[in-house]
Order: C-alpha cells, then structure tokens, then sequence
C-alpha cells in the first residue's frame, strides 16, 4: 500500500496531502533542534535502569501541572466527571447543548503522550476545538499512566468511560471514539475491548497518529525514524522496554495492529508524511484492508508529529486536518441517521 498518490484499495482510500505550507516547514528544523534534543537526553536517561526510567516518567507527568493555567477558549464550557481511579471532563460550546442534559452526541477523546505525559489540561484547547468544530461535545479522559499504571489499566479506565456514557444514556451509534498518538492506539485497543466483549461499537473512530504497535522493529526500520522532528528514534521504545513490557516480556496482544479488525466501524487515520508513527499507521491500514473496515488515510505532507491537530492555532495545516476529522465525525453520525455507512 503505497503513500504516493491518492488511491483506493477495497475499502481504504489513502490522501496524499499536497505541499505543506511554510509554518509546517518552519516547524521542521525548530523541533528537531528543541522539543526532540530534549526528549532524546530524557530517553537516555530513562534508558539507565528501572530507577532514572521512574525518575523521568514521573518527572515527565509533572509538566501536566503547568498547563493548568491553559483554560479553555471563550465560549466553552467544562464540567469536571471524577471517578475512582481517573478524571474526566465535559466541553462544549454553542451551538452544542449540554450533554448532561441532551445526551445526545459525543466524542471520547484520549489524549496523547506516551502513556507518560499529557491530561486534561494541556489538551484543553485541542479538545474544545475539535468539538467546537465538529458542533459535538467531548468527554476527555485522563486515563492513568506510567509508571503508576500499565496501558491495560489505561485501557480499564477508557473502558469505564465508554460505559459511563452508555449508562447515561448516550447511544453507541451516536459516539466516536478519538484520540492522538498513545491515545489513538488506547481508542483503537477500545474498539477492539468493546467488540471482543460483545457490547455495541461506536459509530466510527478518528485517530491521528495512533501508537498501535508497541514492538518498535517495524517502526525502527522504516526511513521515518531518521526524519521524524519530534519523536527520537528511540523514544517509543524506550517507554516499552522499562514501562510497558513486564519483566521483559511484552505480549504481542497489547498491539492493535495483531489484532483481527472484523466488525469495527468506520476510521480516520491522521498521520504526518515524515513521522515516525507513519508505519504503525499504514499497519493499522493493512489490518482494516484485511477486514473490509472502510477507512480514510490522510497522509499529510510533513506534518509534525501532534501538531497535525495540537498546532492548529498557529498552523494553517493543523486547522484543515482539524477540519477534515471534525467533517468525518459529522458525516459519520449523519449516516447513522439514515442507515448509511460512511467513511
């Protein structure tokens, strides 16, 4: 399956986005020569032993703390869910109504950050916006994280959330379950959760560069892990060898992409041409290819890794990525109205 040119392949329609625009180029070189040197020494560092790896993990979920003077953007509204072992939030702005009264629509978004950074807060104004867009409410999950907790207590905790909103009266074919990076992986291993136990799937799913993968070979080999502006190339990996595997071992189940896709709705993939994400995102493409799941693979040409979506308010890029998933998610609803299948 090739990224080169627009195409389809049974139900996967792969869009190559043209040219980036000059802020997405710009982006290029100031990350590489910032945001990635630090990541790069906080992977080495954490690669020392089990200790620095604690130290910089926890150290790492310490800057969600800063952001909570990030508020959301005029105009919308947020009311805190609190459960036992995590946090939500409710966003909406007008037109949307209150989803604790209309329990109408709904996206579940799981933020991004490696299953060691990111929350509520620094999310804030990217989730609002993606809701502002799509004219739909979004409950945020602040799902546990390393090292207090491993991806499967990630994936309790959104399951609990999607429960949450199927006992409050939301229909399963009015939610779409979203997400970027680390939390685009936790909303596909969801989908996967809920059809494996046999409770209603959600209407579609929309992801931007999800990590579905947790063995880095495929990702490693792939020409990307030299061209990636944020990601260092042995960030991903880092994070599986002293968080996710345990005692060494790590199961090839906790992977979305070793898993059968038949029965999931339908997708939006979101993924930056020079990122390292790039491979586990045409994987996940294979298996719904494999499945007949219908899907849209946006590659969008030099895209950052995150600020497919986190840069839209300074990023012309951003704002038609953001754009395009906020049109997915209302022409995938839409079609539930009318028994239609959309993608």
């Amino acid at each position: 399956m090739s990224p080169q040119s627009p195409h389809s392949v049974s139900s996967v329609i792969v869009e190559q986005s043209g040219s980036a625009r000059i802020g997405t180029r710009i982006a290029h070189p100031v990350l590489r020569t910032t945001l990635q040197q630090f990541l790069r020494a906080g992977a080495w560092v954490a690669d020392r032993g089990p200790g620095p790896a604690d130290l910089i993990f926890r150290v790492t979920r310490l800057s969600e703390a800063p952001a909570r003077v990030l508020g959301a953007p005029r105009g919308v509204r947020r009311h805190p869910v609190f459960f036992d072992s995590f946090d939500a939030e409710w966003l909406w702005s007008e037109p949307v109504s209150d989803p604790r009264i209309a329990r109408d629509s709904a996206i579940l978004y799981f933020h991004g950050g490696a299953f060691i950074a990111g929350g509520l807060h620094s999310y804030r104004r990217h989730t609002a916006r993606l809701g502002a867009l799509s004219e739909l409410p979004v409950f945020s999950v602040d799902y546990r994280q390393l090292p207090d907790a491993h991806p499967n207590e990630s994936l309790d905790d959104a399951l609990e959330a999607y429960q949450y909103l199927l006992d409050h009266g939301f229909a399963p074919e009015k939610i779409v379950f979203s997400g970027d990076s680390a939390g685009g992986g936790l909303a596909l291993r969801l989908a996967l959760t809920v059809r494996d136990r046999g409770l209603p799937l959600p209407a579609g799913i929309s992801v931007t560069s999800p990590w579905a993968d947790f063995d880095s070979t495929a990702r490693m080999a792939h020409p990307n892990a030299k061209l990636d502006a944020v990601l260092p190339a042995a960030g991903p990996d880092m994070v599986v060898r002293r968080g996710i595997a345990i005692d060494g071992v790590l199961d090839p189940s906790w992977s979305v992409v070793n898993h059968d896709f038949t029965g999931l709705p339908p997708m939006l993939v979101q993924v930056g041409s020079r990122e390292m994400l790039l491979s586990d995102a045409l994987e996940v493409a294979k298996r719904c290819d494999e499945a007949q799941v219908p899907l849209r693979l946006q590659i969008r040409e030099s895209a950052p890794h995150t600020l497919i979506h986190l840069g839209a308010g300074l990023l012309a890029d951003g704002r038609d990525a953001a754009a395009d998933a906020a049109e997915f998610h209302r022409t995938i609803l839409a079609a539930t109205d009318t028994g239609r299948t959309a993608a």
